[in-house]
C-alpha cells in the first residue's frame, strides 16, 4: 500500500513537539491484519477505506488548527507593535476556507460511516470539533 500523502507532515509536526489530538490519531493509524479469506479481504479494504476518510478528517483539522496558531500569533504581534490588517485579512480568509475544506471532510465520513451501516454519528461533532469562522 502507498504511504499517505500526510505522513510527511505528521513526522514534521511530531519532530517539532507539536501536540494535537488530531495529530495523535494520524500517529496511531496502524495497517489493517486479519482473515485472509475474501470475505475478510473486503472487511479489511472497508476498514481501510473508512479509515482514510477518518484521516482526511484529521488531517483538515491539524491544518486548521496550524492556520489558528498562526493566527493568533498575529494578533497578539498586532496588539504589541501593530500590524498590517490585509495580512491578517489574508490569514482569516485563509482559516475559514480551511475550515470549509474540514466541514466538508467531516460531512464525507458521515456519509462515509451511513454507507458501511453506522447509524450513530452523533459523536463525531465531538471527536471532531470545528471551530467557529474567523472575523
Amino acid at each position: 500500500m502507498a504511504e499517505p500523502t500526510w505522513k510527511k507532515l505528521v513526522d514534521q509536526l511530531k519532530n517539532e513537539g507539536h501536540r494535537s489530538p488530531y495529530l495523535d490519531r494520524l500517529r496511531q493509524r496502524l495497517p489493517a491484519s486479519g482473515p485472509s479469506d475474501i470475505a475478510g479481504e473486503i472487511l479489511r479494504e472497508m476498514a481501510s477505506a473508512l479509515g482514510r476518510s477518518e484521516d482526511k478528517v484529521n488531517v483538515a483539522l491539524l491544518e486548521l488548527e496550524l492556520q489558528g496558531k498562526a493566527l493568533d500569533a498575529l494578533d497578539a504581534l498586532a496588539r504589541r507593535q501593530g500590524a498590517d490588517p490585509r495580512e491578517r485579512a489574508a490569514r482569516v480568509a485563509a482559516f475559514n476556507r480551511q475550515r470549509e475544506v474540514a466541514t466538508q471532510a467531516l460531512w464525507e465520513l458521515r456519509v462515509h460511516r451511513e454507507a458501511l451501516g453506522f447509524r450513530r454519528n452523533e459523536d463525531l461533532a465531538e471527536l471532531y470539533p470545528i471551530p467557529p469562522k474567523r472575523a
